[in-house]
């Protein structure tokens, strides 16, 4: 196939791969942008016709017991700094993810 750059000194880039980063990255600046600025116009495909959104959380919702919405924003908020701490630790120690994972876990896995 027609090879579009090279990683170092022998790998190349094929032009399917290439295509499929750049896919990869568009995606991620997409999800970037809507997250930071939700456009007004946005499609609600989730919402009823009628059906009014709820207000945003804000950068810190209320803390509430038992299963509210608020307190299932903080889970996924909490799950995503755990997520950024695993890859961070991975990417800082040059190991694996999945060894980060198991040695968190104190060798339980293997």
């Amino acid at each position: 196939g027609t090879r579009v750059a090279s990683l170092g000194d022998s790998t190349p880039i094929s032009q399917q791969r290439a295509i499929v980063l750049v896919a990869h990255i568009h995606v991620l600046f997409v999800s970037i942008a809507a997250a930071i600025a939700p456009f007004s116009f946005q499609d609600k495909l989730l919402l009823e016709p009628g059906e009014a959104d709820d207000a945003p959380a804000g950068l810190f919702p209320p803390m509430a017991p038992g299963l509210t919405k608020d307190a299932e924003i903080w889970n996924g908020r909490v799950a995503m700094v755990g997520l950024i701490c695993l890859v961070a630790q991975a990417v800082g120690t040059k190991t694996p993810i999945l060894d980060v994972v198991n040695m968190w876990f104190g060798s339980l896995f293997y």
